[in-house]
């Protein structure tokens, strides 16, 4: 099982850091299909705080469990919201925009099975 939480939590810390970078630099598509559905730049740059965020305390969590288990069931939290976020614009319909919608999903399922693993490290 500690391997399971190690691999699961390190992916979806990376992952989660990963996205949050164009976020808070309000750079790339992520910004721009952001900005162009109504969100404003603070407002963008919050979701990336919080995805970088969850992502670190992902990482810390590896050392201090409680932690992990915040973190990590933060991030699920965040990440079912941008899921209902993309299946309220119709991204996942339309093709030009399921690709970058997709991803939120597959790190939903990685934001699970973390949390699963954290709860069961504990």
């Amino acid at each position: 099982m500690e391997v399971f939480l190690i691999v699961c939590g390190v992916l979806l810390a990376v992952s989660a850091v990963a996205v949050s970078i164009p976020k808070l630099r309000l750079k790339g598509t992520a910004w721009t299909g952001l900005q162009a559905r109504g969100l404003s730049g603070q407002q963008v740059r919050l979701i990336g705080v919080a995805e970088l965020a969850g992502g670190v305390g992902v990482l810390v969590g590896l050392y201090w469990t409680p932690l992990g288990v915040i973190a990590a069931v933060a991030l699920l939290i965040l990440l079912l919201c941008a899921v209902a976020f993309h299946v309220r614009n119709g991204d996942y319909g339309n093709p030009d925009t399921r690709a970058v919608a997709t991803p939120a999903v597959y790190l939903a399922v990685l934001a699970v099975l973390a949390s699963i693993g954290f709860v069961f490290a504990g």
